[in-house]
């Protein structure tokens, strides 16, 4: 056999083993992904999630499956994740209710710190706002509190369940108001109920509430937040009205299970923050009014998660609300 002939042959080899490598490597960079939501399909959470999962599939071509895992404040749907493998095939998309069960539960089926990578804190609203239904006799939240000091305990407040960032924003209302509320869990959204008027108030995130607050199916008397929302311009901040103290996290953010290599974190955080400038993504979040794009590092969503939890062991654990 000639010379020439062996040469192509051989090159022939390596360029099959250039083609094989090459196809290996595109095959793992377009795994399928599970992206957890530990709330019900439909939230704002797991619609943020959907967004977010379009966005990446356009930059990384992998296939991302949403799991909706409901259930304990977030915790049957983050346990899985925390079981799952370190690899990037499971993510968790969680809230700020995250940083609450930190403190508000004794006991945990995993770390809320040392049990997860943080990824990226994704996005954040400009807070939580007082919402009464549309036909309500409270017109400003002085007529609301003064109503409430009159007759303590006839004014009802729905949550998103106990122990949910809804509950825990209302007790902290009631701490800095001096006022005495009935507390409405719900197992699934109570603004349906609100809206209808079977409860009298309810605190929300900004993002989801402000255009229901614009389509006149409810009425907003205050916010839980730093600054007022832009598209609520009349709508004062609690701590304008001399209500201080009432601040609980609303964020949205994504988690790893615990021991991910910090290159792979590190990847998905570039990706995400990709995906969240594409012009659909923006377009979709213009959606949630007050709603800010953050995309932190992995290493910034540690550090904010860390210094959030010790602020809420000291705000919250005075209210003397213990889940099990």
């Amino acid at each position: 056999m000639s010379r020439s002939v062996l040469r192509r042959r051989a090159l022939a080899q390596v360029l099959a083993c250039a083609w094989l490598a090459s196809s290996t490597l595109h095959a793992s960079a377009q795994q399928t992904v599970r992206v957890v939501v530990p709330f019900a399909a439909g939230s704002s959470t797991d619609q943020l999630a959907r967004q977010l999962t379009d966005a990446l599939r356009e930059i990384n071509g992998s296939t991302y499956v949403i799991e909706n895992k409901p259930g304990a404040s977030g915790i049957i749907g983050s346990s899985d994740v925390h079981k799952s493998k370190p690899d990037g095939s499971a993510l968790l998309m969680t809230t700020g209710g995250h940083a609450t069960n930190a403190v508000l539960y004794e006991k945990l089926p995993y770390d809320p710190q040392a049990g997860f990578t943080p990824i990226s804190q994704l996005t954040e609203t400009a807070g939580f706002l007082l919402m009464v239904p549309a036909a309500s006799s409270y017109k400003t939240l002085d007529d609301l509190i003064a109503a409430a000091k009159a007759k303590p305990g006839t004014i009802s407040y729905a949550s998103a369940g106990n122990g949910n960032t809804t509950h825990l924003v209302g007790a902290l209302f009631e701490k800095a108001a001096g006022i005495k509320l009935i507390h409405v869990p719900y197992k699934a959204t109570p603004m349906n109920d609100l809206m209808a008027g079977h409860v009298d108030m309810l605190f929300w995130g900004s993002g989801f509430a402000t255009p229901i607050i614009q389509q006149g199916k409810a009425r907003a008397l205050a916010l839980a937040g730093d600054k007022r929302v832009e598209e609520l311009p009349d709508v004062p901040t609690l701590n304008e009205k001399g209500l201080r103290g009432v601040d609980v996290p609303a964020w949205s953010g994504l988690f790893g299970p615990p021991g991910m290599p910090p290159e792979t974190a590190e990847k998905i955080q570039r990706e995400v923050a990709r995906a969240m400038q594409s012009p659909a993504f923006i377009k979709s979040l213009s959606a949630s009014p007050g709603t800010t794009r953050l995309a932190s590092t992995p290493s910034q969503f540690r550090e904010s998660l860390s210094k959030e939890i010790v602020r809420l062991r000291r705000d919250i654990t005075p209210l003397g609300i213990r889940m099990e």
